[in-house]
């Protein structure tokens, strides 16, 4: 049987039923000690979101690494224009981005292929090696969807990771990626979309 989880991919039905849990913003700068507890009470949920985003845990360590850094160097110009875990957060959603960027350069460089991506991406996804017992199966189904998200846009895969695998509304993603929740919608519908035609044929084979 299917991972269950797999169906929650294509299922619009948990984002509507969703509120929103945003806390309160901070209205002051924040102290040295402010800023180090943040940065360990949110540490589990920044690496879960680089880990999401990126589908690739060396990735999300280089990520989580340059973004706190930066952080670091810039949480004295904070004054609370969102709560702190929000800053942090979007920090990270952008190291992210850039660690992305900059590796799909060097594999560019490195290894050009002149076949059409859709066309390498599909064979990579619909034909999975099937393996001899359910958790070797759904090991293959992760590293499937994985592989899928990775390849979406940017603005397609921050939206769909944060919504769908971190449980956060549109009006939370928004926020962080500075966009209206319509446009959420718009690309999380794409996103979907988009995953429907990488993944169609896995999802049957799943489902028979």
């Amino acid at each position: 049987m299917m991972d269950a989880a797999f169906d929650s991919l294509f299922d619009d039905r948990r984002v509507c039923q969703r509120t929103s849990t945003r806390r309160a913003s901070m209205e002051k700068s924040l102290t040295e000690p402010e800023f180090a507890r943040a940065v360990s009470v949110g540490l589990p949920k920044l690496i879960a979101v680089a880990r999401r985003l990126s589908g690739d845990d060396e990735v999300a360590a280089e990520a989580v690494q340059n973004a706190l850094l930066k952080a670091s160097k810039s949480w004295r110009k904070f004054r609370g224009q969102s709560h702190v875990d929000t800053w942090l957060t979007r920090i990270v959603i952008h190291a992210v981005r850039d660690v992305i960027a900059a590796r799909r350069r060097d594999t560019e460089n490195l290894h050009p292929q002149p076949d059409a991506p859709g066309d390498r991406q599909r064979e990579t996804l619909v034909a999975p090696q099937r393996g001899p017992s359910q958790q070797v199966l759904d090991a293959e189904i992760r590293s499937v969807v994985a592989t899928a998200v990775r390849s979406l846009p940017d603005r397609q895969r921050e939206v769909f990771g944060l919504m769908v695998w971190q449980n956060m509304t549109a009006g939370e993603v928004g926020r962080l990626l500075d966009i209206t929740p319509q446009t959420v919608h718009a690309n999380l519908h794409a996103a979907r979309k988009r995953l429907r035609q990488l993944l169609g044929d896995f999802v049957d084979d799943q489902r028979d």
